[in-house]
């Protein structure tokens, strides 16, 4: 019996509450009185019996990761047959081959179902098995979701990288439904952001409890862009410094909506270098995305298509260095002074596949326009030209074609 139907069948007397949907649930803790005998030799039956790979016990110690071991939570932990169901899905994934990011080498122990939630389309399991990974001695983790009948993602959790766990889980047909383990923090989490006319933002936050041996469950539909975060407090409506929670693969579909960005690589020069060697700290990409996040004028980067893969940088003539580039489709730039130090932040518009991309610098500073492989400006500059202030139009030549930009 599949997942989904042995949740239907074991659920079938609940009913779930209205305005359920968008509420959280969090799990609940560690149940130490519950030895779930029957259970653990269900689990265990099935996974000697279905997995791929050999499931051996190399010691009789305790394992390093608790979750491989612990007691199930959550409002189905004594569903005996829906923790069967889930951890069968689980071993009988793993007759597919491993990805290039799970470096499994054996599976020590069998899968055990820690956590249970109820879900938009019926009950949903997290579970963790001991694994061994190549060229390591100690003890890993596996773990991930189970829900619709499948697993949804999972991920190998080292003693190197547990302090990086993600514990972001995306389903449902729509990939508008979240998994999010607390980790022993608060998850917080947050839905689009606002831009004042000062051009700040702004976020409200939602959150989850410190808990543990929790998880949360939310839903969240993709166009309003969530962000999740997990750390000691809440953060402030205009904070945009934190550490988001990026899920398996950097959100692959991406929790904001997609755009299609101007599709340039690399990092190209509107200006020579400066008369004088200089050393400038602000030429780094992410460097400047950070500085403009700090300030709050910057939205977190929380998927791959966030950012352009492309910059712009231009000496400026009061002695300033300025970077343009792209992210969720619009074009911001920052300015530093001589000695590194950021200095002020610049908005241009859309940044749009095809066409220019101009960016108004502050301070009478001129404007930075770029296309990439055309030439600009009266010399012919090629990929980018700072138009000196008071410029009102720029002739840009792309394969032999001529176009006018108007300058703000």
């Amino acid at each position: 019996m599949e997942l989904k139907q042995a949740m239907e069948a074991a659920t079938a007397e609940l009913d779930v509450r209205p305005g359920f949907v968008g509420d959280v649930m969090a799990g609940g803790r560690r149940r130490h009185t519950r030895k779930l005998v029957t259970v653990t030799a269900v689990v265990a039956l099935l996974a000697g019996a279905t997995a791929g790979v050999m499931v051996t016990r190399t010691t009789e110690t305790e394992p390093a990761d608790a979750r491989v071991t612990a007691a199930p939570t959550g409002p189905f932990a004594d569903n005996a047959d829906l923790l069967a169901t889930a951890a069968h899905l689980w071993t009988d994934a793993q007759k597919e081959p491993w990805k290039p990011t799970e470096p499994v080498a054996e599976v020590t122990s069998p899968p055990n179902v820690f956590w249970t939630g109820q879900a938009m389309s019926g009950p949903v399991a997290l579970v963790a098995q001991e694994i061994r990974v190549r060229n390591s001695a100690r003890p890993a983790t596996l773990v991930g979701l189970v829900a619709d009948g499948a697993v949804v993602s999972r991920e190998v959790v080292t003693e190197e990288t547990k302090s990086r766990e993600a514990g972001l889980y995306r389903f449902g047909p729509a990939g508008d439904q979240y998994v999010v383990l607390t980790l022993g923090k608060t998850v917080s989490w947050s839905l689009k952001a606002d831009r004042g006319t000062d051009h700040r933002l702004s976020r409200l936050w939602a959150s989850a409890p410190h808990d543990a041996d929790g998880a949360v469950y939310t839903v969240v539909q993709p166009s309003d862009r969530p962000v999740f975060v997990r750390g000691d407090s809440v953060p402030k409506s205009d904070d945009f410094a934190q550490q988001a929670i990026l899920g398996s693969g950097y959100y692959p579909q991406g929790p904001f909506m997609p755009h299609p960005g101007v599709g340039w690589n690399g990092q190209q020069c509107a200006t020579d270098g400066p008369p004088q060697p200089a050393s400038w700290p602000g030429t780094n990409v992410p460097t400047a995305q950070q500085e403009l996040q700090k300030r709050a004028l910057l939205d977190y980067l929380v998927s791959w298509d966030s950012a352009g893969t492309w910059s712009v940088c231009a000496w400026l003539p009061d002695g300033r260095y300025a970077l343009m580039f792209e992210a969720y489709g619009e074009l911001y730039g920052a300015l530093y002074r001589p000695d590194g130090t950021f200095s002020a932040p610049a908005f241009g518009g859309r940044a749009v596949k095809g066409q220019p991309a101009v960016l108004p610098l502050p301070d009478g500073q001129g404007t930075i326009v770029a296309d990439f492989n055309g030439y600009l400006g009266p010399d012919g500059r090629e990929h980018a030209w700072l138009a000196p202030a008071g410029t009102k139009e720029v002739t840009v030549v792309q394969q032999g074609a001529s176009t006018v930009v108007q300058l703000p």
